[in-house]
């Protein structure tokens, strides 16, 4: 915009002074000026339309100048049209109080033209440089406050799924929270990403997420808030649920992993599992989360669960174990008991299993179902495994002189998983034995079905290195797994072990019957002989005796012993009757 077209009013009680200003202005080419002769007008014109720069008189009747700025500060505030006074008095009064009420100059009666149109060109000019500036200014805050939104939107949105973040869902949750109106939660883990990422990369595991952010979406409607909470893990806000629409919604949500999703040309499988949390009024997110998170199922088979205080006491139990399971062996806390094994032909003792015990100042004694699980997760087993190896070694070591110690007598050691897949396991645990002098006939293995198909392949190179070496390996829990029988006839094994499973319920279940001789009639198909374990009664005793069972273990026969209880008892076994 030139300064021709800028917008002038001329506002002087005598018309003539109007009019010689509005010439002479036309003269020069300003084509949008316009006058007032009556003060009281001027406040609704630059209402009506706000011109660019305003000539006042002073001294005028009615309303004099002072007054009419003092209305245009007031309504038009910070954005008052500049001022330039048309005064005859020019004393210093005058000018200092203009100057405080935001005049920007003066023009002196009688006027000269030069003056005026100067004054009038350098105020405008330095207006517009100001609007020019403003603009410019209103233009970047613009632009900062939309790159501001863009950022902030990037900070709450997951850049692959396009859902919401772990920050995006917290502000959520707070948002929520604060509506005092509750919510309920569900934190959905999916199982088999890290299989996908093995066997297919990173760019189809993305896919596949983005896939299933999509696919949770559609049973959800705009109350639901679906994100991503971690790299596998989404979460669904549903505010103001009940615990049965929850548990109604998850049950939906889990309909999406029961058919492959097809990436690309891929069809991939995964699994999920939901655990489920509610909260009434106002709450703590973050404590929201932290229950559904406690609420996600651990066992096979349970996919989803809603969260309970006894639920949450279960998982600080099993926190408190694992914490006090570090260093229990060097507190001396651990300690080894010994379940006699009996010979079904002779009814004598023959070895026995060693079992692992632990009884802790403050828990008492605490199931080994409990902490060797939590051992094998925290890698404690290692050190636990090695310790047992070596009490157990100790006792043989020092039983082997005794008169009641035969020369088939053996004591087997449970080993995890987790052991047998160390490379150096086969080479450690015959040092170890060479370092204690024991007879390697008096010592053997039980490893479970699960732990030897964690790695086939290694398992099967340190087993044939014990087995070349001379030590006996039995397969606990047989027939309790879900791995194939091919390993029977590629691992060097000696023994299978019946699971007290089919042990328990022989004396009704026709089916246990059957399946205990099967497993019999199997381990003898592959040169093994067979150990029965959780025998409590004369009758599946017997039974078990009568299919072909060469060795009994159990409560029927004895309870695991201290190592002092387990010595007398085996040099007064041959005073124990034998059973009908």
């Amino acid at each position: 915009m030139t300064l021709a077209t800028k917008h002038l009013l001329v506002v002087d009680d005598n018309p003539v002074n109007v009019e010689m200003i509005l010439d002479l202005l036309d003269d020069h080419g300003f084509d949008h000026v316009h006058g007032l002769s009556d003060p009281r007008e001027v406040l609704g014109y630059c209402r009506a339309v706000r011109p660019d720069l305003l000539l006042l008189d002073i001294r005028m009747p009615h309303l004099d100048g002072y007054g009419v700025i003092e209305q245009l500060r007031e309504h038009f505030v910070g954005d008052m049209p500049p001022v330039i006074v048309l005064t005859a008095q020019v004393d210093d009064a005058t000018r200092h109080r203009a100057l405080e009420m935001g005049v920007r100059d003066f023009l002196t009666k009688p006027f000269k033209h030069d003056e005026v149109l100067q004054r009038i060109r350098n105020i405008l000019e330095i207006e517009q440089r100001f609007s020019i500036r403003d603009q410019q200014a209103a233009t970047l805050e613009q632009m900062v406050a939309k790159r501001t939104r863009e950022l902030d939107y990037q900070s709450r949105t997951d850049p692959i799924t396009r859902l919401a973040n772990r920050r995006g869902l917290t502000q959520s949750l707070r948002e929520t929270a604060m509506s005092a109106n509750g919510a309920g939660l569900l934190f959905i883990a999916v199982d088999g990403i890290d299989d996908i990422i093995r066997l297919h990369g990173y760019s189809v595991a993305e896919r596949l997420l983005k896939q299933l952010g999509s696919t949770l979406g559609n049973p959800l409607d705009d109350n639901h808030q679906l994100g991503l909470w971690g790299g596998s893990e989404f979460l669904v806000i549903a505010p103001g649920h009940t615990p049965a629409a929850l548990g109604t919604l998850g049950i939906t949500l889990l309909h999406t992993f029961e058919q492959d999703l097809l990436v690309d040309d891929l069809l991939l499988s995964v699994n999920a599992r939901i655990g489920i949390s509610e909260a009434a009024g106002h709450f703590d997110p973050d404590r929201l989360v932290q229950m559904a998170a406690l609420a996600l199922p651990q066992s096979n088979g349970v996919r989803l669960q809603h969260y309970s205080q006894d639920l949450e006491d279960q998982q600080r139990q099993r926190l408190h174990v694992q914490r006090a399971l570090r260093d229990a062996t060097s507190r001396h806390e651990m300690s080894l008991a010994f379940q006699p094994k009996i010979c079904a032909l002779h009814h004598r003792v023959i070895g026995a299993e060693a079992l692992l015990r632990w009884y802790h100042p403050e828990l008492g004694h605490v199931s080994p179902g409990l902490f060797i699980p939590l051992a094998e997760a925290s890698g404690d087993i290692f050190a636990i495994g090695n310790w047992v190896i070596e009490q157990a070694l100790g006792f043989i070591a020092e039983w082997q002189d005794a008169a009641w110690m035969t020369a088939d007598f053996n004591i087997a050691i449970n080993v995890s998983a987790r052991q047998l897949s160390r490379r150096d396991f086969a080479d450690t645990l015959l040092t170890q034995i060479k370092r204690h002098g024991v007879e390697l006939a008096h010592l053997s293995l039980e490893v479970t079905e699960s732990g030897l198909m964690n790695d086939i392949t290694n398992a099967r190179q340190q087993l044939e290195q014990l087995h070349t070496a001379g030590i006996a390996v039995a397969v606990d829990d047989f027939g309790t797994g879900h791995s194939s029988l091919a390993y029977l006839k590629t691992l060097p094994l000696s023994t299978l072990k019946i699971d007290r499973a089919f042990v328990m319920d022989l004396e009704e279940s026709l089916v246990d019957r059957q399946l205990a001789r099967t497993i019999t009639q199997l381990a003898h198909g592959v040169g093994c002989n067979v150990v029965a374990e959780g025998i409590e009664t004369p009758a599946q005793a017997d039974y078990l005796r009568s299919i072909g069972c060469e060795i009994m273990q159990g409560y029927f026969y004895s309870r695991p012993l201290p190592a002092a209880d387990f010595i007398e008892l085996c040099t007064t076994w041959e005073h124990t009757p034998r059973p009908a």
